[in-house]
């Protein structure tokens, strides 16, 4: 299943271009807005808008890809699935980056599982058209090589956090991430979804979660959860937040 076009009486190029931009007059995904004039427009021209809703499957492990997507306003998880059919969490990409790593290093296939997370929008260009631009752009080649690195230490990271830290500053540094990277305190999730991302039971996330809104940091209803208090947040994450996007703001400048 592929990312559904948004509904739109103008052509999706012409939706895209005007949906990228937030009221500054800059776009929402981070890459974009580091972009040249020039190129960010030529990215633009070859994309179309498209919404990515929570657990929307967009490939399966060993699928040939076919889109490269820049998260505008939606998260999209990339999951290790293992024989027995569990599955964890192995990177989250939301404004802050692209999916299509594999097919901006050459290679045809992901041995992972590419899943919406949390509902939103973002631009879409087929796997031909991306790895075109990324050629002849060099500006968004940069980047995107930039931002491949920082996927590789934030996955070493996390590998870190999920062995050493305790479950309530896991989820604290997950929340705090996710709306880093929908650019809004409320978004869509569910307890479920949330232990299948940290591969944990989901009783523990469910125990986490109230002592996260005990203190109150958060609230959650069915199937939403709102950042309540986020300096707070940060103080029951563990150090990997910081770290993480500490290192985010050094590359991806």
């Amino acid at each position: 299943m592929s990312a559904a076009s948004i509904p739109s009486t103008t052509h999706p190029r012409t939706a895209a271009g005007a949906a990228i931009h937030r009221l500054d007059g800059s776009p929402r995904n981070k890459i974009l807005r580091l972009l040249p004039p020039v190129e960010l427009a030529a990215l633009v021209e070859r994309s179309e808008l498209v919404e990515v809703k929570s657990k929307q499957i967009l490939f399966d492990p060993g699928d040939d890809l076919e889109h490269a997507h820049f998260p505008e306003d939606c998260v999209i998880s990339l999951v290790t699935v293992m024989e027995d059919g569990d599955q964890v969490e192995a990177m989250t990409i939301g404004n802050d980056g692209f999916s299509g790593i594999p097919v901006f290093h050459e290679v045809e296939t992901s041995k992972l599982k590419g899943c919406g997370q949390i509902t939103g929008t973002a631009l879409r260009l087929t796997v031909r058209d991306f790895c075109d631009l990324a050629r002849e752009l060099p500006g968004l080649r940069r980047l995107l090589h930039r931002y491949s690195e920082f996927v590789f230490e934030t996955v070493a990271q996390s590998a870190a956090c999920n062995r050493l830290h305790v479950i309530e500053q896991r989820c604290a540094r997950w929340l705090l991430m996710s709306q880093d990277r929908v650019g809004r305190d409320s978004f869509d999730l569910t307890q479920e979804f949330l232990a299948e991302m940290l591969g944990v039971r989901r009783p523990g996330v469910t125990v986490a979660m109230g002592i996260l809104e005990k203190a109150g940091l958060i609230a959650h209803g069915r199937g939403n959860i709102t950042v309540v208090n986020r300096p707070g947040l940060e103080k029951a994450s563990c150090e990997c937040y910081r770290t993480i996007r500490e290192r985010q703001a050094k590359l991806i400048a």
